[in-house]
This record gives structure tokens, C-alpha cells and sequence, in this order.
């Protein structure tokens, strides 16, 4: 009889947008940050939006006029202004930061047990390593995160 498989994945929060806090001493979780680029039209489409400011509504593709209305809409109807950095997109710096945050998934996961789904997600196969490491799913989980956190301060969420 086969055994039941235990699998996790993994997902980077706003993935550029926490970079591009991470590399400004921003917190990604707190920071109001766009990733776009500002010298094209303001249809320019956003590649990713810091947490803080999903939780106002925001996509994480939002076109920058969109970003610029729903702040200002906001701003109005509580009279509090929402300022914000507008980043433009680094994909060697990106690319760098995931390799760098497999490098972290490969001290606990071997690599055939890893599926790399997006520069910013990954599924893994923990099956084998729940005894070895004598830990339930949710804690190898959350010591995978934590270390991911730790050493790049990007944050992550999964699902077990």
C-alpha cells in the first residue's frame, strides 16, 4: 500500500515589492511600495504592491493610475494621506534573491523533492523529512520560513 504524501507550498509575499523593501531597509510588510516603471505612461502596468498596501484594495496588478486613484479616493474619504515609493523593476535582483532563497529551501529539502513553479513559488514533497528532522509538517514549515526571513527578510506564507 502506498504511503500518503505530505506536501507543502510556498509562496513569497509581493515577491519584487518585499525585495525592493528589503534592499531599502524598508520592512515589506509595513512599507507602502509600487513596483513599476514611473517613466512609462501611467497605464504602465504595476509588477507587484508591498502588503500594506493590498490591504487598501490593491492588486498586485494594478495599473499605476489605479494605485494613484484608490489612494486618493481613500486619502478623501478619511483625510489621511497614503504616500508611497515607486520602484522600477531590477529582474537580475530578483533573480538573485530566489536563488538565494532556494539556497535556504535546499538546506532542509533536496532538490528532486522541490518543484520550482514561479520565480516566487515552490512546492516540496516533505514527506521523508518529517522523521528526519522529527517534526511535524507545520513545523518544518514554519522553520523553512523563518529561515527564509531570516536570512534574505522576505517574508513567505504556505500551505500544508
Amino acid at each position: 500500500m502506498e504511503q500518503n504524501r505530505t506536501y507543502i507550498a510556498i509562496d513569497l509575499k509581493s515577491f519584487y515589492a518585499s525585495v525592493e523593501c528589503v534592499v531599502r531597509g524598508l520592512d515589506p510588510l509595513t512599507a507602502n511600495l509600487v513596483v513599476a516603471d514611473s517613466s512609462r505612461t501611467e497605464k504602465t502596468i504595476c509588477l507587484a504592491v508591498s502588503p500594506s498596501l493590498k490591504k487598501y484594495g490593491l492588486s498586485g496588478r494594478s495599473r499605476l493610475f489605479e494605485v494613484q486613484q484608490t489612494l486618493k479616493k481613500i486619502e478623501r474619504q478619511t483625510g489621511h494621506r497614503i504616500s508611497y515609493i515607486t520602484a522600477p523593476p531590477r529582474m537580475a535582483l530578483y533573480m538573485k534573491y530566489s536563488g538565494d532563497i532556494y539556497s535556504v529551501y535546499l538546506k532542509y529539502i533536496s532538490a528532486e523533492d522541490i518543484h520550482v513553479y514561479s520565480i516566487d513559488e515552490c512546492f516540496f514533497d516533505i514527506t521523508d523529512y518529517l522523521s528526519l528532522y522529527h517534526m511535524n509538517a507545520r513545523q518544518l514549515t514554519k522553520t523553512i520560513l523563518l529561515d527564509v526571513q531570516k536570512k534574505t527578510g522576505i517574508p513567505a506564507t504556505a500551505g500544508i
